[in-house]
């Protein structure tokens, strides 16, 4: 594990930290995947193509004795080479503060780093001595958990003015288009980054302001200070992004990659296959963005207005990013139970759901902060909405704890 002192950086966009890294231990964490159209048309990379003659000259450059890089190579952390977030605590990258100190954990050497600009000087730092690569430090700003999409939108909106990249076939990976604002093209994961934004913006929104750029870490994110502070609280864009996504599909990366297969004109949803049990699929096939929202926010009022409004004498994990994800996984399965039934989706059909959980304290010890706090959460409100029985509890040391939560 390595810990590195950080300054916080707060713009419109989000925030990052800056820290300073040596060349060899940024090379062993990150990585980076060229644009490019492969053999078969398909558009794959977030990345210009690397040019070996400029990766040749920058590495003959950092051979010599007056080596300045004074600008910062900029990463996304948490994020595998396959584009997917990694979920696992013991890997994660997280923040940590102590009064007006920011640090950088790293735990492990995985490559958890997406770089997003400045993947040529860094190249070039392959073809000199290892003793080099660990002497020269880098200027290094981190984006925490930032979604593919906006990763993409950072690079094209660095380098769109720069002759080697085309901001057009940058943004087209992720359905940006310079040309057309067509949503009708908009993979999964665009259409939830747009639907995020959509609830951190409109006034309306119960998320309004509470869904920020930086690092999916409660302990970040929810800072108990004081009981003054127990009403404020955020949660990270990627969770967020991450939670919609499963509403509309089973593989996103899958409905990516067939988007992209078509051209550009004929790049559609309905061309993607439609199946059961994510319950909001069909409504997204068929472009119905609006009442995919609809549902979200209703829910979310519900939620805000049943559970985040009660009054605790301490932190209650149902804020939390555990808390959050859980009951997106317990909106899906109300979906999936109900929706092509009842077909109701008010906000008093939700509450009157939520009411039959508000009685849980999820102040208690047993909701950690944790990946096995947000499916006790989950289970905990599942079993209690009767759409879990006990004899579905796989970890038979946790059942006398459930069944206190929901007598």
């Amino acid at each position: 594990m390595k810990k590195y002192n950080a300054l916080k950086i707060k713009q419109p966009f989000g925030e990052y930290y800056v820290i300073s890294m040596s060349a060899f231990d940024l090379l062993s964490i990150s990585f980076s995947d060229p644009l490019r159209y492969d053999e078969t048309g398909e558009l794959r990379g977030n990345q210009r193509k690397i040019r070996e003659d400029r990766i040749r000259e920058i590495s003959e450059y950092i051979k010599g004795t007056d080596v300045a890089f004074p600008n910062s190579i900029i990463i996304s952390s948490n994020y595998m080479e396959d584009g997917t977030l990694c979920d696992d605590i013991n890997l994660r990258w997280t923040i940590e503060q102590d009064g007006d100190l920011y640090f950088v954990i790293i735990p492990t050497t995985n490559k958890l780093a997406s770089i997003i600009d400045g993947q040529h000087r860094l190249n070039g730092f392959r073809n000199v001595s290892e003793e080099r690569q660990k002497e020269i430090q880098l200027l290094v700003c981190i984006y925490f958990d930032l979604p593919n999409p906006l990763q993409a939108y950072i690079f094209a909106t660095i380098n769109y003015n720069q002759k080697p990249v085309d901001k057009s076939l940058a943004l087209e990976q992720w359905g940006f288009s310079l040309q057309t604002d067509d949503s009708k093209s908009w993979s999964p994961e665009m259409l939830a980054v747009f639907l995020s934004k959509k609830l951190n913006t409109e006034k309306e929104s119960p998320f309004y302001r509470r869904i920020v750029v930086a690092p999916l870490n409660d302990d970040y994110l929810f800072k108990e200070e004081s009981n003054s502070d127990l009403d404020k609280w955020e949660v990270s864009t990627s969770s967020i992004v991450d939670s919609i996504v499963k509403l509309i599909s089973k593989n996103p990366k899958t409905d990516l990659n067939k988007l992209r297969q078509l051209e550009i004109k004929q790049r559609k949803r309905e061309f993607l296959d439609n199946y059961s049990g994510t319950p909001l699929r069909s409504y997204y096939l068929s472009y119905n963005d609006l009442l995919i929202y609809k549902i979200i926010e209703n829910y979310l009022i519900a939620v805000t207005k049943e559970l985040f409004s009660i009054k605790t004498e301490k932190t209650t994990y149902i804020k939390r990013t555990v808390g959050i994800q859980a009951l997106f996984i317990v909106l899906k399965e109300i979906l999936n139970s109900e929706l092509e039934e009842k077909k109701d989706i008010s906000v008093e059909y939700f509450s009157d759901k939520m009411k039959t959980i508000s009685m849980i304290d999820f102040t208690d010890n047993f909701f950690t902060a944790s990946g096995i706090g947000k499916t006790r959460i989950k289970n905990t409100i599942l079993l209690k909405l009767n759409y879990l029985s006990i004899e579905d509890i796989s970890n038979q040391h946790d059942i006398n704890e459930y069944l206190r939560f929901i007598k």
